[in-house]
């Protein structure tokens, strides 16, 4: 019996290349190791035979060669690629299930119990990923350039929030309010070209009045305990404990940055203790730095606005209007030598804004240049909210799934930032989103014709009793018939061999 199915084209260059990242930076091994294994999808009764001369049979023993009842099961990378998928297609997966159109040949419940497997490690899948991905890409730039570590969080946000774990208000930076939610923090890795994300934890408020959702008791030596542990840890700790994972994955990069945030002289000593020079953005704000009037001679403590008021910009159209000497100390009394770079505020030009840097051999231009980079961790925010479903796709309660549904995200992005690396693309990577949700939506099109075609093509077998070879040559009619723009998508059956 020949199908229509075997002669039509439904290969898309895109879907191909999501099972190709799969393949050559994820494998089945890695989901071993991080223990993302298959899931029993129902227990069905098969009436099946089996060979009693069989030594594999015969070893079973008798009672389970008895049985009838057998367990459907669905593979692990199945599941991953159908969740990768998912923000592709037109509709929710809910929805999906609910008219049975969903692409993937098991149930709802077998898809939203992948999200909350007990043992799974999706830190170490997103890690180990994008330690691959880093790794490659490394290997096919010839070029000079720099590579960094980014790190910022931002707000995701919940609707009501009472019945989801580890959900408490927290503070919003954009619009200096709290909010509903959590805060994601993000570390991710940039060449100055391409934005790999590679650590990522969902935090949540300290304050157990801010709580708002249950946080049960969970043993600290799991790995459910040790994330429910970081979600309340405290953001700066997070950052280095992300930096120090990054170093002993053996990922690439010359230097740190981050926004206001985090760019405390605790922070930046700690970061400097272990070996990592830090460039960042600093506040306004009462922090003293210790600085020698150049006149004088004479060490002051001053605050960054005391700085630039005593000293002498720069005139025209300089790129940076000062550049300082500081010592920067904590409160347990170490301290480290830094340089402090005043530009123009590009928002409004009477305005300055003050940068720090740790590497005294750095020139300050290259300073400027370098913490430029950053803006990619704000365009991998804006495009995973927007595009690729962070906030609207899961409205699981566990923080485990919640977790989850957070790397699958990241895994999405990646896809589209090494396909957009490999065919040297001007395009954006919003503009592979859409390409990816073309081709997803093309498939499942192909799918659907394809099941009409071969109902019409057993219904004229049976009901006519047509051979094989009528029913080619009603195929190639059929195929002649269709516009030159269908016509590309069917190949006409050989014809058989005498």
């Amino acid at each position: 019996m020949k199908s229509i199915a075997e002669i039509f084209d439904n290969s898309n260059q895109m879907i191909d290349s999501i099972h190709n990242f799969f393949d050559r930076y994820i494998g089945n091994d890695l989901l071993r190791k991080c223990r993302i294994s298959k899931i029993v999808d129902k227990i069905i009764n098969k009436e099946y035979e089996y060979d009693q001369e069989n030594p594999f049979f015969r070893l079973l023993g008798g009672a389970l060669m008895e049985s009838k009842v057998i367990q459907k099961v669905v593979k692990a990378k199945d599941l991953l690629i159908d969740k990768i998928l998912l923000c592709f297609a037109s509709g929710s997966a809910y929805r999906m299930f609910q008219h049975n159109s969903f692409y993937g040949d098991y149930g709802k419940d077998t898809f939203y119990r992948f999200d909350q497997l007990p043992k799974a490690n999706w830190e170490r899948l997103e890690e180990t990923a994008a330690l691959n991905v880093i790794l490659d890409i490394e290997s096919r730039t010839k070029e000079d350039h720099t590579n960094v570590l980014i790190f910022d969080d931002s707000l995701s946000r919940r609707t009501g929030g009472k019945g989801t774990e580890l959900c408490g208000r927290v503070y919003d930076h954009n619009d200096h309010k709290m909010r509903i939610g959590y805060r994601m923090m993000t570390g991710g890795w940039s060449n100055s070209e391409m934005f790999v994300p590679f650590a990522q934890s969902m935090l949540t408020t300290r304050d157990e009045s801010l709580m708002l959702g249950p946080d049960e008791h969970i043993d600290g030596r799991t790995l459910r305990g040790k994330r429910r542990k970081m979600a309340k840890t405290k953001g700066t700790e997070v950052v280095r404990a992300m930096v120090e994972k990054a170093k002993a994955l053996g990922i690439p990069f010359d230097y740190i940055l981050f926004d206001t945030w985090f760019s405390n002289p605790a922070q930046l000593i700690a970061l400097k203790g272990i070996d990592v020079d830090t460039i960042a953005m600093i506040k306004k704000n009462s922090t003293k730095y210790s600085w020698k009037d150049p006149a004088t001679e004479k060490e002051m403590k001053l605050n960054v606005k005391e700085i630039y008021s005593r000293n002498k910009k720069r005139r025209g159209l300089s790129k940076y209007l000062l550049s300082v000497e500081v010592t920067i100390s904590d409160s347990e009394g170490n301290s480290i030598p830094a340089r402090l770079v005043y530009a123009r505020n590009r928002n409004n030009r009477k305005d300055w804004v003050c940068f720090v840097c740790t590497d005294m051999t750095l020139d300050e231009e290259s300073i400027l240049r370098t913490y430029s980079i950053r803006w990619q961790i704000e365009t991998y925010f804006k495009m995973t909210k927007s595009y690729l479903k962070l906030c609207s796709e899961c409205h699981s309660t566990s923080y485990d799934a919640i977790t989850s549904h957070m790397v699958i995200v990241a895994i999405r992005y990646m896809i589209l930032a090494v396909e957009r690396f490999n065919n040297s693309d001007n395009r954006s990577v919003e503009d592979l989103f859409y390409q990816v949700q073309r081709d997803v939506i093309n498939q499942m099109v192909n799918v659907a014709i394809v099941t009409l075609l071969d109902i019409l093509i057993d219904s004229v077998r049976d009901f006519f009793h047509a051979t094989e070879e009528q029913i080619d040559a009603l195929i190639c009619s059929f195929v002649d018939r269709l516009p030159d723009a269908w016509k590309c998508r069917f190949q006409k059956p050989e014809p058989a061999r005498a």
